[in-house]
């Protein structure tokens, strides 16, 4: 027994210092990401999925089912950032979706690049330019001397990209009717790209309803269907049949592409173009391994508006595995499901809407807080403990994705001797504020070892030139903003944090494991078993235990 544990300490030690393994090299790495779809949809809902979606997943694959984020800000661009790069945003510089920019004085989206152009369409530029490190696809660009194409797709311009890393063939995304891409990565679209944007297919859903799978009997453990609390975008309704045509019934506008996107349509759209790249760019078809990255946006627009115990939520989840099916057989047809390795996770999860919860338990530690509240409350802080501000003045620049940038030009003319001391004046206060968990100063979690798991994930999101001055966690359950429906996420909690990690392939040991692991280890294991360079800095590990050795 003693003999055993040495060896299989050895083989981790071994497998942690290089990437050692290299099994028959596979065709085509297929990573396939469905934007907040928390671990539990897979659970709760396996009772209604078909044989050959997420079954085919859990029946071949290696289920890591105690894998989760171990980060705090648990939203979109950190968690495509993250999981092939095997870093957190302390590293990869993606603490957000948005930030504030001290330099600028403005907003910052985290795919912003202002020295690029989009491609296919008008408006600003896009590219992975705030994005420090590398993934699984420019280490495996890298290998083959750039032979190896990477495609990236989603509905969301910062999935595609964050995915596709700094180097890829392409990252392509939605913008209404058609999809885009950057003068980071090209000058004109692909043909295979044009075709598509050509046959209007987004648009080819105006009109259409999307209508529940199952009989309403199937549906008692989630929520009724026109609860008060969801949220109504777009026309969409809050009940079955929810109509897919915008604001205006009569022809398609903006708003069309937003009721598309809060549907099963929205992920039918992605499907279809990435059986156009694999066909066109002939994926898995040329010698060499290729990588294909989907992500699907519609989950997470559907959990926004109806939250993750709605029927719509269960309905989107059902209709993800079908959606799924189709796209494995279109693979198994063209380039066989033997010859792929798959990886399966998501981005993030999502909180309960604290209203369904208040509705069954009234006096349940659970609510909203208004973002300007706590700004407000911030500056009420500075102003009794410093003064009024001079005319012109705020003590608070922003307030972004609970990061509190405090104003460096009001803290020099009101002579208050620190940045730091303003910002454990508004800590100290902020921590009996309702609602909140846990608030630190920049300085803390620079300079401090992280004592519980909760700081050492604000840690992990957290850096210095782009996060605030003082950070802060909501409680579970609580909720930023004003509107009292709809869900949301973004905090450092399992709910948010807890996401399927499923690999399927050769070289993977199937089974369902229960150790640590997290979408992080993604990028990592899959460099192990193809026998390329880990991502550069990379924390995440390789998962051993599913590897054949």
């Amino acid at each position: 027994m003693v003999r055993n544990r040495i060896l299989f300490a050895l083989c981790a030690l071994t497998l942690a210092a290089s990437p050692a393994i290299n099994a028959a090299q596979p065709k085509l790495i297929v990573v396939i990401s469905l934007d907040q779809f928390r671990y539990d949809y897979i659970a709760r809902f396996r009772s209604h999925f078909g044989k050959n979606g997420f079954n085919y997943f859990l029946a071949n694959g290696a289920n890591f089912v105690n894998a989760s984020f171990k980060h705090a800000t648990n939203t979109t661009g950190p968690g495509h950032a993250a999981m092939l790069s095997g870093t957190y945003g302390n590293a990869n510089g993606i603490i957000a979706n948005d930030w504030y920019d001290r330099d600028s004085a403005e907003w910052m989206y985290c795919a912003e690049d202002k020295s690029v152009a989009i491609v296919g369409a008008s408006g600003e530029g896009r590219s992975p330019r705030n994005f420090i490190g590398s993934t699984l696809g420019d280490e495996l660009r890298l290998k083959y001397g750039f032979a190896a194409k990477v495609i990236s797709l989603s509905n969301k311009d910062r999935a595609a990209i964050y995915m596709a890393g700094r180097m890829p063939t392409g990252a392509f995304w939605m913008r209404e009717s058609s999809f885009v891409t950057s003068t980071y990565y090209m000058n004109t679209l692909p043909p295979w790209v044009q075709k598509f944007n050509q046959t209007k297919y987004i648009n080819s859903f105006f009109g259409k309803t999307w209508n529940n799978k199952l009989p309403d009997s199937a549906y008692k453990f989630v929520d009724k269907d026109d609860a008060p609390y969801e949220k109504n975008e777009d026309g969409s309704g809050t009940t079955f049949p929810h109509r897919i045509t915008g604001l205006d019934t009569s022809k398609i506008t903006s708003s069309y592409y937003g009721a598309l996107i809060r549907s099963p349509y929205g992920a039918i759209v992605v499907r279809e173009l990435a059986k156009q790249a694999l066909a066109a760019e002939q994926l898995g078809q040329r010698g060499v391994t290729d990588m294909l990255c989907v992500s699907f946006s519609s989950p997470d627009y559907v959990g926004h508006a109806y939250g993750p115990h709605s029927q719509e939520v269960m309905d989107m989840a059902l209709q993800m595995d079908e959606i799924l099916a189709d796209f494995l057989s279109y693979i198994d047809k063209n380039v066989g499901l033997k010859n792929c390795i798959f990886a399966l996770t998501a981005d993030h999860g999502v909180s309960p809407i604290p209203e369904y919860i208040l509705a069954r338990q009234p006096k349940a530690d659970v609510g909203r807080i208004p973002g300007k509240d706590i700004a407000d409350y911030c500056s009420n802080i500075l102003t009794k403990r410093f003064g009024q501000p001079k005319a012109g003045m705020k003590w608070i620049d922003a307030l972004a994705a609970n990061n509190i940038y405090i104003s460096r030009a009001t803290i020099d003319a009101m002579g208050v001797p620190t940045l730091e001391w303003a910002a454990q004046e508004i800590a100290e206060s902020l921590r009996t504020f309702r609602g909140i968990a846990a608030v630190y100063t920049s300085n803390e979690l620079i300079q401090y070892q992280a004592t519980t798991p909760i700081e050492q994930k604000m840690k992990r999101s957290f850096r210095k030139l782009r996060s605030g001055d003082v950070i802060y966690a909501l409680k579970p359950y609580w909720t930023e903003g004003t509107d009292p429906s709809g869900a949301s996420h973004g905090e450092p909690y399992d709910a948010d944090a807890h996401v399927p990690v499923i690999f399927v392939g050769e070289g993977i040991r199937k089974g369902t494991y229960a150790t640590e692991a997290s979408p992080i280890d993604i990028g990592p294991t899959l460099s192990a078993l193809l026998g390329i360079e880990f991502p550069a800095g990379r924390e995440g590990r390789v998962l051993m235990e599913a590897i054949k050795f």
